[in-house]
């Protein structure tokens, strides 16, 4: 080898060792710690920090996209007690944050973070949604649509209000690192349309309660509610397409009679929302499920698939009932996708995905046109008195429309995903058909 080639590899070797001294300089991983990014989002560090970094400091850096590696160097900086008394304020605003400009709820916010699949998230969720409530003060303290979402997110009675991020931290090794994923997803939620008034007590105009009234409230819904639950106990079809056709002969009964009344008096002034949560698999074919139901109860539903959650958009006990008619059909649906999966030896086709979502598909298209014959059937009992309920559910739907154009202005279509299957899209028609909705004389 000649001495001009010699000195062109030695100066490409030291430039290599260079470009490694650099890497491992700037990436803030120290030699021989595990690598706890593997799995997480280690974007590169933001702005040098500064020469004494308090708790605040780093936390913030989460949400400014710092990695990982050199978040952690700066946090072990930091004392352990030190960090977990400081840090118990920011991961508050936090959450007030998420639930003030974010539009969350906290059940929302707790499945959100259960989604990852890491419990010590979502557990670390729930104790700060907890220290949350306990420390609420003012109207929202006792305001019934945040009671009601307190008690359905399965929070720990009471909380410590002071060194409760040091007990969470003592039962988890990695804290840090959870510490870190939740700086992290938060910083990355989509705004939501808020349903719940602020944490301050401030309500305004585009906020709106999810429900305005309990269902125990409302003699029918609870008389829909029993009705639905006996059609999803029932060991036989003929029971429960009677239990869940009278449900619907209900609801469609009890809207017309709403709407007749509102045209000889006031009635609700603007729509509401509720959001619903959409359990993947099939997050396509059960949205469906739920887009049809709402539409043939006088609401339309918006999928939000990267949340996997629908938001349903109509009047108050409109929302109610379809609320409760799609948990009944989905388990009835998914009563009967395991029955034809059971019956299958293993390998068969009816064990594939795209038999079950085909089979969910066949069964949304006759729920779709049972519904319509129980209503055609309804509206045809008080046909001579349209001239008084039509201009009121044509108004409530421009009404509905008008919303839906305003505060979901990017809502487009698409094909439901999943793949097809002729065998599985035919079974699940005649699943459908088993809960067939057709006018059943029963009584609660």
């Amino acid at each position: 080898m000649s001495r001009r080639s010699q000195e062109k590899r030695a100066a490409r070797a030291k430039q290599r060792a260079k470009q490694r001294a650099r890497g491992k300089a700037g990436d803030g991983h120290r030699p021989g710690a595990p690598d706890a990014a593997t799995d997480i989002f280690d974007w590169p560090g933001s702005q040098p920090p500064p020469a004494r970094m308090t708790t605040e400091d780093v936390l913030a850096h989460v949400r400014a996209g710092t990695g990982f590696g050199t978040w952690r160097t700066w946090a072990e900086e930091i004392d352990s007690a030190v960090f977990h008394a400081n840090a118990e304020s920011v991961l508050l605003s936090w959450v007030r944050d998420a639930y003030d400009r974010g539009g969350w709820q906290p059940t929302e916010l707790i499945r959100y973070m259960a989604r990852s699949g890491k419990s010590p998230l979502a557990d670390l969720t729930r104790v700060v949604v907890a220290v949350e409530r306990d420390s609420r003060t003012g109207p929202t303290a006792k305001d019934p649509a945040w009671l009601q979402q307190w008690e359905a997110a399965g929070l720990p009675a009471k909380v410590a209000q002071k060194g409760w991020v040091a007990e969470w931290a003592s039962a988890h090794a990695d804290w840090l690192t959870q510490v870190y994923r939740f700086a992290m997803f938060l910083s990355g939620l989509p705004a939501l349309e808020p349903l719940l008034p602020l944490t301050s007590g401030v309500r305004g105009s585009p906020r709106l309660a999810p429900k305005q009234a309990p269902a125990s409230a409302n003699p029918m819904l609870e008389r829909v509610r029993a009705l639905l639950a006996k059609a999803e106990s029932t060991q036989y079809e003929s029971e429960a397409i009677a239990f869940t056709a009278k449900a619907q002969e209900l609801m469609t009964k009890y809207a017309l009679d709403q709407a007749m009344l509102a045209g000889v008096g006031p009635g609700p002034a603007t729509p509401g929302v509720i959001r619903i949560p959409i359990d993947p698999p099939y997050l396509d074919a059960k949205a469906l499920l739920l887009q049809v139901i709402a539409e043939h109860s006088r609401c339309r539903s918006v999928l939000h698939p990267d949340v996997e959650m629908s938001s349903v958009i109509g009047f108050s006990t409109d929302l109610e009932a379809v609320e409760l008619l799609f948990t009944s059909l989905l388990v009835q649906a998914h009563h009967a996708l395991t029955e034809a999966s059971a019956t299958a030896p293993p390998g068969s086709r009816t064990r594939s995905q795209s038999f079950r979502a085909a089979f969910l598909q066949g069964f949304v298209s006759r729920i779709d046109a049972r519904l319509e014959t129980v209503n055609t059937a309804a509206f045809d009992e008080v046909k001579e008195q349209a001239d008084t309920f039509l201009p009121v559910l044509r108004s409530r739907d421009e009404q509905i429309s008008e919303f839906v154009e305003q505060r979901f202005s990017t809502v487009h279509s698409s094909r439901v995903r999943g793949g097809f299957d002729v065998l599985g899209y035919h079974q699940g028609q005649r699943a459908g058909d088993a809960a067939a909705l057709v006018s059943g004389a029963i009584e609660t």
